[in-house]
């Protein structure tokens, strides 16, 4: 029988080696040349170039827009949507082309007539375009929307039109190991993006939401050390670069601290009867750790998942626990909806009658979006980020039958050293 077990032990051994080994196999060392230059990156020509006049020659303070300026913007729209590469790819083009147009509009009164221009512009547009026709009618209602009397005088930043990062599938590790290529495509587009003229003509006002897709990105997948100091080392070359804003800060700490890999940062605070407690009381324990808010209508959609795993790790006795971190802007809704939605797991109060979703532990965490879920292993290092529904349950299923085979194999290395059992 002991034979039978060292026999085992040393298949494990075996395994674990090979497991090791295989990596460094594939590992390229120094030599391995730079690829994130020779990452073909496809940015929209409307993006790329430079289409339209400066927009803060259109931040007059809300006084009526001069005529000849009103000119120079339409013939520069009209160039705009008549360019070789928008024709070619209207859909892919025109709505950054009519985003840009549209936000030299929201400081400056439009007068009738220049309203009237844009309408037979739009019109026009819609004849050449029919396949498009919802594009331009929907432009159209915006453009409305900002003639007198004007409901806000800020600008939008332009950012939000354009998502080159988040809605690339090519991009996503799906929770393994990024790709050397992936990482590459991702910095190169980035940089791209932040070089893009209505980006850098506005830094500080535009870089944010995409530093921001780049740190949600990264969440989606595990980095090697050599490809997070890349990472890192553009964060700073973009530092360097704008020494006047601290923009990156929040992307960063995304990335050095909440990505899979890196040991989450420690909660302390008090659940909802008012009893402090901290994150790192259930390490040895798998932890999948919610961010909601019953205001929240997502949130409210992973009560019955949240039930479902209460209940099946309750009944199995697993090492595992869910734990949440409420936002709330009344402690009392969350104590009810608790108690009235059967959520018996313990949950952290964070939220606070104005801006309840900016609480301390949403902050530190850079919260962004609701619900936000990180599966933790039991030594509290994330493993996985925004496994909903289903998929959290079975992250964390995964996660405990990785942490019983490390049990197992540990039991039979122990067996190996010491085969006698008799400690010597």
């Amino acid at each position: 029988m002991k034979r039978t077990r060292i026999i085992i032990a040393v298949g494990v051994l075996s395994f674990l080696v090979g497991a090791l080994v295989s990596p460094m196999l594939g590992w390229r060392g120094p030599e391995r040349l730079e690829a994130e230059s020779e990452a073909a990156i496809d940015l929209p020509a409307a993006v790329a170039q430079v289409w339209f006049p400066s927009i803060d020659e259109y931040d007059n303070g809300g006084e009526v827009l001069d005529d000849e300026q009103f000119k120079q913007l339409m013939a520069a729209l009209d160039a705009a949507m008549s360019a070789e590469e928008t024709v070619a790819d209207f859909a892919g083009e025109a709505s950054f082309h009519l985003a840009n147009f549209a936000r030299r509009l929201v400081v400056p009164r439009i007068t009738e007539p220049q309203q009237e221009v844009i309408a037979d512009f739009l019109a026009a547009l819609g004849e050449q375009h029919p396949d498009h026709l919802q594009l331009t009618q929907r432009q159209g209602t915006l453009l409305t929307s900002l003639y007198p009397p004007k409901p806000t005088d800020d600008i939008p930043v332009f950012s939000r039109s354009v998502d080159l990062l988040l809605s690339n599938a090519e991009f996503y590790a799906d929770g393994g190991d990024f790709e050397d290529g992936q990482v590459d495509r991702i910095l190169a587009t980035l940089r791209a993006i932040l070089n893009a003229p209505e980006v850098s003509d506005r830094f500080e006002e535009e870089a944010a939401t995409h530093l921001r897709h780049a740190g949600l990105l990264l969440q989606f997948g595990r980095l090697s050390p050599e490809q997070l100091a890349r990472v890192l080392a553009y964060m700073d070359e973009v530092a360097a670069a704008h020494p006047e804003t601290d923009v990156i800060a929040d992307t960063r700490y995304i990335i050095e601290n909440l990505t899979p890999g890196r040991v989450a940062p420690n909660i302390t605070g008090k659940d909802t009867d008012g009893v402090e407690f901290s994150l790192e009381d259930y390490r040895g324990k798998v932890v999948a750790l919610v961010f909601s808010g019953h205001w929240c209508g997502p949130c409210r959609v992973e009560y019955p998942f949240q039930r479902a795993m209460v209940s099946l790790y309750e009944d199995t006795n697993e090492d595992a626990v869910l734990l949440s971190v409420n936002s709330d802007p009344v402690l009392e809704t969350i104590r009810a909806v608790k108690v009235r939605e059967s959520l018996a797991y313990r949950t952290w109060w964070d939220g606070h009658e104005e801006l309840s979703v900016e609480g301390p532990i949403a902050t530190e965490w850079r919260v962004g979006g609701w619900p936000t879920i990180y599966i933790l292993d039991e030594k509290g290092v994330i493993r996985y980020v925004d496994r909903r529904g289903a998929d959290m349950i079975a992250a964390v299923d995964e996660l405990l039958k990785e942490k019983r085979w490390a049990a197992l194999e540990a039991s039979m290395l122990g067996t190996v050293e010491d085969p006698e059992g008799d400690g010597k």
